[in-house]
């Protein structure tokens, strides 16, 4: 499946149908098609990516349907179970992507307090990876325990500002906060485990912002069998052949 053996390039593409549960099988394509998705893009600042991903000027067909970045601007985005991250990073080797939530970029004080969600069908939390638990709208004062890692830090909700804390320990506070009541909202962010101690709002914020490792899997053994052979993988979502 080289194309410089045959004079018909072939490709191998992964049936996906947009359903909760994909089918993947293989089908051949014809020159224009494999020419389109052997040929790797670059994504704002990202270079020399290929399947899964697309986006751009790259055709759906040439990745899988969860894997579309937005290429807008100079740092891509990707939306996982509608949740919008920045992708500073992909490894193909590796299968793994840093990303950061947009919605803290350069803040701890967001217009809305969600906790992160991915999609855990295609993507993955790695060892590396920690939570950075805020606490929203505080009414009971945490100074008098000192045992507790929290750090203060203020926002504005809908103009009335509340006390806020973040942690790191997020078992001893949280069981605090439920017991007492004293926090209205808490979310979770994921951070690389190197979270600097230094207890500052700036600290917090440049963590949020150096974002968190995500493994993927967009493959099965048809695609891996697939590559193995010089072929490529993509899919077609708007099929429901199973078999061709």
């Amino acid at each position: 499946m080289h194309p410089h053996l045959f004079p018909t390039i072939k490709l191998c593409l992964m049936i996906v149908t947009i359903t909760l549960i994909h089918f993947p099988t293989s089908l051949l394509a014809d020159n224009e098609q494999y020419l389109t998705c052997e040929a790797p893009f670059n994504c704002g600042n990202l270079m020399n990516l290929g399947y899964p991903f697309w986006g751009s000027n790259r055709p759906n067909y040439c990745g899988h349907p969860s894997f579309q970045l937005d290429c807008s601007s100079n740092v891509p985005q990707i939306n996982l179970t509608t949740m919008n991250y920045s992708v500073l990073e992909i490894n193909n080797s590796s299968r793994t992507l840093k990303v950061a939530r947009t919605d803290y970029l350069d803040t701890i004080c967001p217009a809305a307090f969600v906790n992160t969600t991915i999609d855990n069908n295609f993507f993955s939390y790695t060892s590396g990876d920690t939570n950075l638990t805020l606490y929203y709208d505080c009414r009971t004062p945490l100074a008098a325990f000192p045992h507790l890692a929290f750090y203060q830090f203020n926002c504005s909700i809908n103009g009335t500002n509340f006390i806020n804390y973040y942690t790191q320990v997020s078992e001893a506070f949280l069981a605090f906060s439920y017991l007492t009541g004293a926090c209205k909202y808490r979310v979770n962010v994921p951070v690389q485990t190197d979270f600097p101690t230094a207890a500052t709002n700036d600290a917090a914020i440049a963590a949020i912002d150096s974002g968190f490792m995500l493994g993927w899997n967009a493959t099965n053994s048809q695609c891996d069998t697939c590559l193995k052979a010089g072929g490529l993988c993509g899919s077609d979502p708007t099929t429901i052949v199973y078999g061709v």
